[in-house]
């Protein structure tokens, strides 16, 4: 039979291509663990931690948990991994005729995991005798990852097993019986090294949350927050922060380095309890514009009774506080440690990469974008459409009207003639002087009010 392509052919080309786009809704929780192999781990529910063996105190485990009893809640929390090289083992019920069993789980170079069970039955035995047979099948095990840098197997009375990496760096998690209890030794990895490898593994974040409240954990993270371009969100429980003559606290460092994409927040019990988390959670559920972080109400968060004194001292700071107001609890100010609003810092971001995404995608999209007016105005549509979609979500103004009804613009975009442009600008095949200026919606914090009480009369003219 002939082939109907000899009378009539076709042929569709797919000019769909869609390039990924940052999340801005996304929040990641930074700290040591060994209960998970890759570098980032995505949960839907705080007690799939519980079942990947992180324990209910594991200030990760507050962190994830912070995040969810927010109203609406987030769709994920990732909690990102920083390395951990070794822990300390001990038995948590002594028991006859118990089974206490070790799960050491790593990777092969080919990608296959290696669950590995290192088991001892316990008739009438000790605690030593328990930890010493499950180090006997440790060293028992030519292929484990673990060691005992500490000649342990040779104490007359074991009553706490140390193990290592043989390969410090290694990644293993751990999983115990419950009769067995473990505590990870702390970690030694950098901030910045393990970033680094967090983002190489996902980088499909925008809000990061570190579990540490040391002062140089904070700074190394709020440095790697604004070379990356993310939003990083911390707290702390130091008395400097709320006293305004204190110049030393972690606030105030960070208000000096004037760092925009860093936030923080004053809190009593800033050791167990997150607020960042908190508040991240609640506002990413709004798309960028359309929130304002200051006068927000969090679940699970304890109340800061702060005096107006120390209040106004950590807002001198940029910090932010979560203080009681009659009978509910808001947070205050809504500012990074530069003192620009949170909410203006995350659209800028989102509205940068949504023209980004949007001139990308005309640019592949098309066999040919020609240097002539018509491509020009195609550019000109891609970026229009991104204020557009701002000015909807709430970030940019609408138009308005001054009270001589001129027409005050949301935004204007402007772009020049193909004619203006020079022949060796155009031989470069680079676009230039492409240029907005959008007017920011902002939002209402507080409102004064005055007004008078008279007793004469008050007639309306019609």
């Amino acid at each position: 039979m002939a082939n109907i392509d000899r009378i009539v052919n076709v042929q569709i080309s797919l000019n769909t291509t869609g390039i990924s786009t940052e999340g801005f809704s996304t929040l990641l929780c930074v700290g040591p663990h060994m209960y998970g192999l890759t570098r980032v781990s995505t949960y839907t529910d705080p007690n799939q931690m519980i079942e990947d063996g992180f324990s209910a105190e594991d200030a990760l485990y507050h962190m994830v948990s912070d995040a969810f009893a927010q109203t609406p809640s987030p769709a994920q929390v990732k909690v990102g991994r920083q390395q951990v090289d070794g822990f300390t083992l001990s038995v948590a019920q002594l028991g006859a005729a118990s089974t206490y069993t070790l799960t050491v789980s790593n990777v092969l170079s080919d990608g296959t995991i290696r669950d590995k069970e290192y088991t001892y039955t316990n008739s009438s035995g000790s605690e030593s005798d328990i930890l010493k047979g499950i180090l006997q099948a440790i060293t028992g095990d030519s292929d484990s990852v673990l060691i005992d840098n500490d000649s342990q197997a040779d104490e007359p009375s074991l009553t706490q097993l140390h193990l290592e990496a043989k390969n410090p760096g290694t990644a293993f998690s751990v999983k115990v019986t419950s009769n067995l209890q473990t505590a990870m030794d702390d970690t030694t990895e950098s901030i910045t090294l393990s970033m680094a490898k967090i983002v190489t593994s996902d980088s499909d974040f925008y809000g990061v949350a570190l579990a540490s409240r040391a002062d140089e954990d904070i700074l190394a993270m709020a440095e790697w927050a604004e070379a990356n371009e993310k939003l990083f969100g911390t707290a702390t429980a130091a008395d400097g922060a709320k006293n305004s003559e204190v110049t030393t606290d972690i606030g105030s460092q960070l208000k000096a380095k004037n760092y925009y994409r860093t936030f923080w927040f004053y809190h009593a019990l800033a050791a167990t309890e997150y607020p960042e988390c908190a508040i991240m959670a609640r506002c990413f559920a709004i798309d960028p514009g359309g929130e304002t972080w200051a006068n927000k109400q969090l679940s699970s968060i304890t109340t800061d009774g702060l005096s107006e004194t120390e209040a106004l001292a950590v807002q001198g700071k940029n910090g932010n506080t979560f203080e009681a107001f009659r009978n509910i609890s808001i947070t205050q100010n809504g500012k990074v440690a530069a003192g620009e609003w949170i909410d203006v810092i995350r659209f800028r971001d989102w509205l940068a990469e949504e023209i980004k995404v949007n001139v990308f995608n005309l640019l592949i999209n098309r066999d040919k974008v020609p240097y002539t007016d018509a491509g020009i105005a195609a550019v000109e549509a891609a970026v229009r459409s991104a204020l557009t979609l701002g000015q909807t979500r709430g970030g940019i103004a609408p138009t308005e009207y001054d009270e001589s009804e001129n027409k005050n613009l949301g935004f204007t975009v402007s772009v020049p003639l193909a004619s203006t442009i020079s022949p060796n600008q155009k031989a470069l095949r680079i676009l230039n002087d492409v240029k907005f200026t959008a007017r920011l919606a902002g939002a209402i914090h507080v409102v004064n009010i005055t007004g008078n009480l008279t007793y004469e009369n008050l007639i309306e003219v019609a």
